[in-house]
């Protein structure tokens, strides 16, 4: 009997390594942000690998430290959306490894409140709903953004007010379903929207909010046994950078997200490019503002470049004006579907060389904007910066996911 043991055990322990051996090809399989990866992408319609349920809230694929990371495709989801019939569900969820949902608000007291109720619970449902489908996906519930930033200054004035926001910030979190939190300050110490508060300490205070929403979301983690996101939006301009330190912000967050739009618009005196990749002299690029945070110390790891998927339509001021640099009498935000469908058949394109920008221009209209070929330039310079990925603002601006996919591709794959 022992005998028979001893040789079963044996036999069984042969088995095993030969089963270990022919395995070890695919355990070596990982995904990688280089030309390596294209055989990996999926098939429209499918969970592709890089959103698999193995994936942790962490954004790598795996366990292993040294394992390489996969490129976060972010994008953000706003409340509106929905009044215009886009619905979580129709969103291309297989181009996604996170949404961020836009936005919720802060109160009188500090509190992260639901600013828009009626339409976030049935969101925050299909969200759910679409997690269910896509197991791999992360989503982050967004706090402030341009219309709802105006107390973040308040909640981040004092010990007590950190905590209280941070809480209830956590609380709204967790009984929606997200995994994790993202900081949609516009702005600490000046600038946003009229009537938002502001103190010369916000960028002091705002490392500190971020260092106590961080400690709040780690004890939550512990308590359920995963690993809850942070992140924070931050924007390119020289001011956001006086205002704050950058380094500091990156210590407690999983991402900062780089706004990398509306460096041009129609708060400007003379028609320019929205997002340009590169620009003359000082002024403003994406480039520029990447390479700003990099020297500032934000580890490239930590940084998601933000792509817009919109851009400005411009009526300008007089006949053969419809260019670069012109006087305009008036300005507004298109977003890419509402460019293809009305304007790219009648207005004559350009594009430009250095901002790697397209545009149209009709009799008396000019518009800057992206398509297929700008995104790709934007997810290449992520790629060559070795940035964590990249991310939109917003993806109802593009419901066929024509640059959703093309930035995914882009990341993956190397390709434009």
């Amino acid at each position: 009997m022992l005998l028979f043991q001893s040789h079963s055990r044996f036999f069984s322990g042969l088995l095993f390594c030969l089963a270990l051996l022919l395995a070890l090809p695919s355990l070596g399989a990982r995904a990688a942000w280089s030309g390596a990866a294209q055989g990996s992408r999926s098939s429209p319609g499918r969970t592709p690998a890089h959103t698999s349920a193995s994936l942790p809230p962490s954004g790598r694929t795996g366990g292993d430290p040294e394992e390489d990371p996969v490129p976060v495709v972010a994008g953000y989801y706003p409340y509106y959306a929905r009044l215009d019939g886009f619905l979580p569900g129709d969103l291309a969820a297989q181009h996604l490894t996170h949404i961020h949902y836009a936005f919720a608000g802060v109160d009188d007291q500090g509190r992260a409140v639901l600013e828009n109720a009626d339409l976030d619970l049935p969101n925050f449902a299909g969200l759910r709903e679409l997690k269910a489908e896509h197991p791999g996906l992360r989503t982050l519930l967004s706090v402030g953004g341009w219309d709802y930033s105006r107390n973040l200054s308040l909640a981040a004035s004092g010990p007590e007010r950190r905590r209280i926001f941070a809480e209830t910030a956590a609380d709204l979190m967790e009984e929606h379903g997200f995994d994790g939190l993202d900081l949609d300050w516009e702005f600490p110490v000046s600038g946003g929207k009229e009537g938002t508060l502001h103190s010369p300490q916000d960028g002091e205070n705002y490392r500190l909010l971020l260092r106590e929403v961080r400690r709040e979301l780690d004890v939550r983690g512990a308590a359920a046994g995963r690993r809850y996101l942070l992140t924070a939006a931050v924007a390119p301009g020289e001011d956001f950078l006086e205002n704050v330190r950058p380094a500091d912000l990156a210590e407690s967050v999983d991402h900062l997200f780089l706004m990398g739009y509306d460096l041009g618009g129609p708060w400007d005196r003379q028609v320019g490019f929205s997002a340009p990749l590169s620009a003359p002299s000082e002024q403003p690029s994406v480039r520029r503002g990447v390479e700003a945070y990099l020297a500032a110390g934000v580890p490239p790891e930590k940084l998601v470049l933000g792509v817009p998927f919109y851009g400005y339509l411009y009526q300008v001021s007089g006949p053969g004006e419809e260019a670069p640099g012109g006087p305009f009498r008036s300005g507004q935000s298109v977003g890419y579907d509402t460019a293809v469908s009305r304007y790219l058949e009648e207005g004559r394109r350009g594009f430009s060389q250095e901002a790697q920008q397209p545009s149209l221009s009709g009799d008396g209209w000019f518009l800057v904007y992206e398509d297929p070929s700008s995104v790709a330039a934007k997810a290449r310079l992520a790629q060559e910066k070795g940035l964590a990925g990249a991310g939109a603002w917003e993806l109802s601006q593009d419901r066929g996911a024509q640059l959703l996919s093309v930035l995914h591709r882009t990341l993956q794959a190397g390709e434009g």
